[in-house]
C-alpha cells in the first residue's frame, strides 16, 4: 500500500512550481486560510457562548454543529454543478463577498448579546440569532468547498499535488488555531461587547476578499452544465454512480469522511473537557483546540514532505494506528466529574455579566492533567494530519478535470452526513457519560479500530487489483 500513485494533471497549462513560483496558488492558500479563520472565529464564539445552554431541549453545542452541517446536505449537489459550471476562481471571490454579509448579520446577533436579553424559556435571544448565523455561514462555506477543492488541481503542477494538499491542510488548521485562539480572547475580554468579535470577522472576510481576486480565472470545466431543480439532488446519483462503478474511490472517502466525523465530537467534546472536567477558563479551552490544530497542521506539513510529489496512500497507516492509541488514552486520565449542581451554577453564571464568568465553578485539574491532556490533543492532531492528507489527495487527484465539482460535491455530501452523525454523537453521547468528556474521546479508540478494519483490506485489495493509476477518461 506504500506503493506511490502516480498523479495527472487537470489540466494543459503549466501552473509554476508551489509557492514562490506560483503566485495564484498563494493567493489560494491565503484565501482558504482566511476563510477557515473566520468560520472558527465565529462558530467557536458561538459555541462557548452557548456552554451550559439548551436548545429545544438539545445540547446547543450539538444544535449549532448539527446547523451548521445541514446547508452540505441541502445544498451540495447544486454548488457542485455550479462549481463545474463557472469559473472556481471567480466563484471563491463571490463566497468570500457572501462571506462579508455573514459576518455583518453575526455583529447584528452579537448585539443583542452585548445589550443582555433574559429569555423566560431560560436560552438568550441572541443564541437563537448565532443559531441562524451559523446556518447562513453553513450555506456559504458549501458553495466554497467543491471550488476550493476542484480548483486546486488547476492551480498547481500534477508533481506538487501531494504537498499543496499538505499546505493547504496544514494552512487550514493554523487558521483554526488563531480563530479558537482568537474567540476564546474575545469571550473573555469583551465579554460586554462581545460584537467586537462581529467587526474583527468583517475586516477578514474582507481581506479575504481581496486575496481571492489574486487567484487564476481558469474557464468552466462544464460552462454547457444544466443548473436547476434537479441539481439540489443531483449529488444522489452521482454519489450512487461513484459506488457502482469506483469503489476504491468509495473506499477511500468513506475513510476520509471518519476524519470529519472523529474531528467533529473532538472539537465538540473539547470545550466541555475544558470548561467542565479540566476547569479552564474561556481562552485556555480555546488553546486545547489550537494545540490539536497545531497537531494536524505538523501531521500535514510532515505527511506532504514525505510524499515526495506522489500520492502514498500508505501513509495513512500509521496515522490512524497512532489516532487510535490517542484517543483511548483518555480513558487513562482521571478527571473531574461535574455534578448537577456544578453543572446548573455553570449555566447561571453563563447567563450573568463577565464577572461572573470569572468564578470558578469547576476545580481547576493538576497542571500534571492538563498537560497529559495538551500532549494527547497535539499527537491526536498529528496522526490526524498524516491520515486525511493522502486521502484527501487521492480524491483530488482521481476525477476527471470536467467531474471535480461534481465529485467534491458527493466528497463534501458525504463528509457532512458524518459531521451531522458526529453532532447527533456528541449530544447523545455527552449526556450518557455524564458530562465526562474524556470517557466520550476514548470511546472513539474502539469504533476507529473497527472502521479500520473495515475500510482498510478492501481498499488494500483494490489497490493491488488496479495496480494503480488513476483511471482519467480524455478530458
Amino acid at each position: 500500500m506504500n506503493k506511490p500513485l502516480p498523479l495527472r494533471s487537470s489540466d494543459g497549462n503549466d501552473p509554476g512550481p508551489l509557492l514562490f513560483g506560483n503566485r495564484s496558488f498563494l493567493f489560494f492558500l491565503v484565501t482558504q486560510a482566511l476563510g477557515a479563520l473566520n468560520d472558527n472565529v465565529l462558530k467557536q464564539l458561538v459555541l462557548l457562548l452557548g456552554v451550559g445552554y439548551t436548545m429545544s431541549g438539545i445540547d446547543y453545542q450539538a444544535a449549532i454543529q448539527f446547523l451548521f452541517a445541514i446547508p452540505f446536505l441541502l445544498f451540495s449537489g447544486i454548488a457542485g454543478d455550479i462549481s463545474d459550471r463557472y469559473s472556481k476562481g471567480w466563484l471563491m471571490t463571490l463566497c468570500k463577498k457572501a462571506e462579508i454579509l455573514v459576518a455583518c448579520a453575526a455583529v447584528g446577533a452579537l448585539l443583542f448579546a452585548a445589550n443582555g436579553n433574559p429569555e423566560p424559556s431560560g436560552t438568550p435571544l441572541h443564541l437563537w440569532l448565532l443559531a441562524i448565523v451559523c446556518f447562513v455561514m453553513g450555506t456559504q462555506s458549501t458553495f466554497f468547498a467543491p471550488a476550493k477543492y476542484g480548483g486546486l488541481p488547476q492551480l498547481v503542477r500534477e508533481e506538487d499535488l501531494a504537498p499543496a494538499t499538505g499546505l493547504t491542510q496544514m494552512t487550514t488548521f493554523l487558521a483554526i488555531i488563531f480563530g479558537v485562539a482568537l474567540a476564546g480572547i474575545l469571550v473573555d475580554v469583551f465579554a460586554d461587547s462581545i460584537y467586537v468579535g462581529g467587526l474583527i470577522a468583517i475586516g477578514i472576510a474582507l481581506l479575504g476578499t481581496l486575496t481571492s481576486r489574486g487567484i487564476s480565472r481558469h474557464p468552466a470545466a462544464d460552462p454547457d452544465r444544466r443548473i436547476g431543480i434537479g441539481s439540489f439532488t443531483s449529488v444522489l446519483p452521482n454519489l450512487a454512480d461513484i459506488i457502482r462503478s469506483d469503489q476504491l474511490m468509495f473506499r477511500i472517502m468513506l475513510a476520509y469522511s471518519w476524519f470529519w466525523f472523529v474531528g467533529g465530537i473532538v472539537l465538540t467534546s473539547i470545550n466541555a473537557l475544558g470548561r467542565l472536567q479540566l476547569g479552564l477558563n474561556n481562552f485556555e479551552t480555546s488553546l486545547m483546540v489550537a494545540v490539536t490544530s497545531i497537531g494536524i497542521a505538523v501531521g500535514s506539513m510532515l505527511v506532504g514532505k514525505l510524499s515526495r510529489g506522489k500520492v502514498r496512500l500508505g501513509l495513512s497507516i500509521p496515522g490512524v494506528v497512532l489516532l487510535i492509541i490517542c484517543l483511548g488514552s483518555f480513558y487513562l486520565v482521571p478527571l473531574h466529574t461535574p455534578s448537577p449542581a456544578e453543572m446548573e451554577l455553570v449555566k447561571q453564571l453563563n447567563e450573568l455579566s463577565s464577572d461572573a464568568g470569572g468564578m470558578q465553578v469547576i476545580p481547576r485539574a493538576l497542571p500534571s492533567k492538563r498537560y497529559a491532556c495538551m500532549l494527547i490533543l497535539f499527537l491526536l492532531g498529528t496522526a490526524s494530519g498524516f491520515y486525511s492528507v493522502p486521502l484527501l489527495a487521492f480524491i483530488q487527484a482521481r476525477p476527471s478535470r470536467n467531474r471535480k465539482g461534481q465529485v467534491f460535491a458527493a466528497v463534501n455530501w458525504l463528509n457532512w452526513i458524518f459531521i451531522v452523525g458526529s453532532a447527533a454523537a456528541y449530544g447523545l453521547g455527552i449526556t450518557l457519560v455524564g458530562f465526562r468528556a474524556n470517557l466520550l474521546l476514548a470511546s472513539l479508540g474502539p469504533l476507529t479500530l473497527l472502521v479500520a478494519g473495515l475500510l482498510v483490506p478492501g481498499i488494500v485489495h483494490r489497490l493491488r487489483k488496479e495496480k494503480p493509476v488513476f483511471v482519467h477518461t480524455a478530458d
